[in-house]
């Protein structure tokens, strides 16, 4: 990664996303920057944070940085073919469903979809009953039941982006657990629309816009690049 090429003034590393322990993070300052200290009080970390370095999770940082530059590329193919399973499978299983963001730019371990006349944190509780981790919204606000602002910035109409999951698969993922996403995910959805009187009105009007107050359900969607419809 070239920090002068990219042109940015902070960068943080955290451990836990590349396989490392919990509580241990690196932080990048372009020469000239300064920020203030995080906790007063002690010289460690160049005074910007006082107290005692976690060193068994630095070591284990630099470990796990180690493992990484090493099978960086081999884990990233077996990630995006399971990745690339979900994206494929899903829409020919669940009608109205949308990937956020497009197929091929995006990290291999990323799936995000948003799914017509059902609410993200249903779709979230209920994966979780069946043992299945997925968030709604961004993987940094798991708990946030608001829109996630991620998918706003990028163009997402409300009334779609409240049906969003996100799927974050890792090397530990397997096959059969691809199938299991693949054999019950759908039956959820397919619970909620029953349950849905948007749902309900669509089915008999094949209209997305409900008369009187509330939600304009029209097709937002297909006016944002950001969204990808998949046959």
């Amino acid at each position: 990664m070239d920090v002068k090429d990219l042109g940015v003034d902070a960068l943080t590393f955290s451990a836990s996303v590349m396989y490392g322990p919990k509580g241990s993070a690196a932080l990048y300052l372009k020469k000239g920057v300064r920020i203030s200290p995080q906790i007063e009080g002690g010289i460690q970390e160049n005074y910007r944070r006082s107290g005692t370095e976690n060193l068994p999770a630095i070591v284990g940082f630099g470990k796990a940085c180690e493992i990484a530059k090493d099978e960086i590329v081999k884990n990233g193919k077996a990630v995006q073919k399971l990745r690339d399973r979900l994206i494929a499978e899903l829409p020919k299983r669940i009608e109205h469903i949308y990937l956020n963001g497009a197929w091929e730019n995006r990290l291999p371990g990323n799936v995000n979809f948003s799914i017509e006349f059902v609410e993200g944190e249903a779709l979230f509780l209920l994966l979780d009953a069946k043992g299945i981790m997925a968030s709604s919204g961004s993987a940094c606000a798991s708990k946030n039941l608001k829109l996630s602002h991620i998918l706003n910035a990028i163009g997402i109409d409300v009334a779609v982006g409240q049906g969003s999951i996100l799927f974050t698969l890792s090397k530990f993922n397997t096959e059969e657990e691809i199938n299991y996403v693949l054999e019950e995910f759908p039956n959820i959805v397919e619970r909620l629309r029953d349950m849905s009187p948007l749902y309900s009105y669509f089915l008999k009007t094949g209209s997305r816009k409900v008369a009187g107050p509330g939600t304009d359900f029209d097709d937002h969607h297909d006016d944002h690049c950001s969204i990808e419809k998949i046959d």
